[in-house]
């Protein structure tokens, strides 16, 4: 990790000099700015981890400009710092957002403690806003050797900061496992940055990428960082990084090279610290031969390759998987406990799932939104019950009484739809008697009020 570094921003030059000299031998990288409008314009174009503030900074009040540093998402862990501030003003920082506020003259000892304890704070709360929104381990749930190599491969990666290039089909989990290789590196405690380059507009891309400065372009009308900047010290993942158009590759190519950007419109050239991960489902390899990929940006982003298994080379964790969002999801929409027939795992195992673990996700929620305590072939979408149904009855993972009883099922469910739940005619289709029609709809769980009206 790079060392931490700190601005101090007050009026008295002698002031900065005693903070710096007090906080330079515990390991800190001080920058000291006397002009608060020097300060503001430092802290878009440098990254900082903490501020100390003075409340007095003569024209404008330190007040005014950590208001200033909120309005353009300047977001840094701040110490407010005076000689003579009154305790509504002291109040106030608190109010704010601030972390502390000091009088001076400060004790050197209780400075250097709230300073370590201010930074330690907001690294803990930046790991814990990442565990609480990472969903890593989803996309490692399995026991096939394909998934377990995976895990492996994570370990190995993880702490070794060269830049990796996850590649596989849509929907096999690449970003997760991109969280899951930021959660095991030493950057854990620090920002892992997500970026879907094919959703942003092209003409927008070195904006988005390196920052702007206020006046660059057309409605830029304010400093702005961009998402290198965003994940200074921590991790930034390209998702997509197919869609990076070749104009802007090359500038990619030279801040992943030389460690340094340059916001748009600035001639100042900034370092950033980041360890780089990427994603694409589209063959870099072959965009590389028809020229729609630089090969100098594909050798330096395939430095590590990992490749995210799709869940049909993996279908013995169907089951796995299906129990395990069952679970969950039932978990999140505080359902009571769910099930799976038996016949119904058979025909997810059957199905090749071309949207892969995402798609089985959604299905699952779909039918437990949809369907009742025990989920069932019924409440599969019906694409995936044509499909498999023939696959099923081939390799005979159902059994005669389960396929008839589907069967059944299936033809009492089309009858409905087509009479829009009218019993009487649905019973006379099938020829049978209303009563048992209603013997068979409790038998196979269907419920026709919710279904088909």
């Amino acid at each position: 990790m790079g060392q931490i570094r700190i601005i101090v921003i007050d009026d008295e030059i002698n002031i900065c000099k005693s903070v710096s000299a007090c906080l330079t031998p515990e390991g800190y990288d001080v920058s000291m700015h006397t002009c608060a409008n020097a300060a503001i314009k430092a802290m878009h174009i440098h990254y900082f981890d903490l501020a100390i503030i003075d409340i007095r900074l003569g024209q404008k009040s330190g007040i005014e400009l950590y208001q200033q540093m909120k309005q353009e998402q300047v977001d840094l862990p701040t110490i407010f710092i005076s000689g003579n501030a009154s305790l509504d003003e002291a109040a106030c920082t608190l109010k704010l957002g601030a972390y502390d506020f000091l009088e001076k003259p400060f004790n050197a000892e209780r400075f250097i403690v709230t300073v370590n304890n201010c930074v330690a704070f907001h690294q803990m709360r930046s790991k814990l806003n990442v565990l609480e929104q990472t969903q890593a381990e989803q996309a490692l749930i399995g026991e096939h050797k394909l998934i377990q190599s995976l895990r492996t491969t994570i370990k190995k990666v993880a702490n070794n900061n060269v830049n990796v290039l996850i590649t596989g089909e849509s929907g096999t989990g690449k970003e997760l496992i991109a969280q899951a290789i930021h959660d095991n590196s030493q950057r854990a405690t620090q920002n892992i940055v997500k970026v879907n380059c094919s959703a942003i507009p092209e003409n927008l891309f070195e904006s988005a990428l390196f920052g702007h400065i206020k006046g660059a372009f057309t409605g830029a009308d304010k400093h702005k960082k961009g998402y290198f900047e965003m994940a200074e010290q921590g991790t930034l993942f390209l998702d997509e990084i197919a869609d990076i158009p070749l104009s802007v590759q090359a500038t990619l190519l030279r801040a992943l090279e030389y460690k340094e950007i340059q916001k748009v419109g600035s001639d100042q050239v900034t370092k950033v610290d980041i360890r780089l991960l990427a994603a694409s489902h589209k063959n870099l390899k072959e965009l590389v031969e028809t020229g729609n990929f630089r090969e100098d940006l594909y050798y330096r982003l395939n430095v590590i390759p990992v490749q995210s298994p799709s869940l049909r080379e993996r279908k013995s964790d169907i089951i796995l998987l299906a129990n395990y969002f069952v679970r969950q999801i039932s978990q999140r929409h505080g359902m009571s406990n769910r099930t799976i027939e038996p016949s119904c795992l058979s025909m997810l195992t059957s199905y090749d799932w071309p949207g892969n673990v995402r798609e089985l996700h959604n299905t699952i929620e779909r039918m437990l939104i949809m369907g009742g305590k025990t989920l069932t072939c019924a409440d599969l979408p019906h694409e995936i019950v044509y499909i498999s149904s023939g696959k099923v009855s081939e390799s005979n993972q159902l059994s005669l009484k389960d396929h008839l009883r589907f069967v059944e099922r299936e033809l009492i469910i089309k009858r409905l739809e087509e009479y829009q739940g009218n019993i009487t005619k649905v019973a006379a289709s099938l020829a049978l008697d209303r009563s048992y029609l209603h013997k068979k709809l409790i038998q196979h769980e269907i419920k026709r009020d919710q279904s088909f009206k």
